[in-house]
């Protein structure tokens, strides 16, 4: 139930995925992979969080989550919430760590210009 980065890059060519960084609004605003969008499951309840993403995104996507990178287990928490609840989702272990180490396409106040 885990993706490698080549197929999140493979699958954010995709119309209906949707790449979640489930961190706090303030990490993501730091620094997140580009195309991604925010929804944080740090502090909330699994229920809250499959609501939010029913509200924002349906029941029609497929969802690859992601936070820090090792040891982060949230990407995991996020992906299993979303499977148990009906949804399409896959976790990304290596995060934004292992993205910016292989330097690929990132945005937010701590990209380096």
């Amino acid at each position: 139930m885990a993706v490698t980065k080549e197929q999140v890059l493979e699958k954010m060519k995709e119309k209906d995925v949707v790449v979640l960084d489930v961190l706090p609004r303030t990490d993501y605003d730091m620094l997140h992979i580009r195309g991604s969008e925010s929804l944080s499951i740090v502090g909330t309840r699994p229920e809250e969080f499959i609501k939010a993403v029913e509200a924002k995104y349906g029941r029609d996507k497929f969802f690859i989550t992601y936070c820090s990178g090792y040891p982060c287990r949230h990407f995991m928490e996020a992906a299993e919430a979303l499977v148990k609840n009906g949804l399409k989702a896959e976790g990304y272990a290596g995060g934004i760590q292992e993205w910016a180490e292989s330097d690929l396409p990132m945005e937010g106040s701590r990209v380096k210009a």
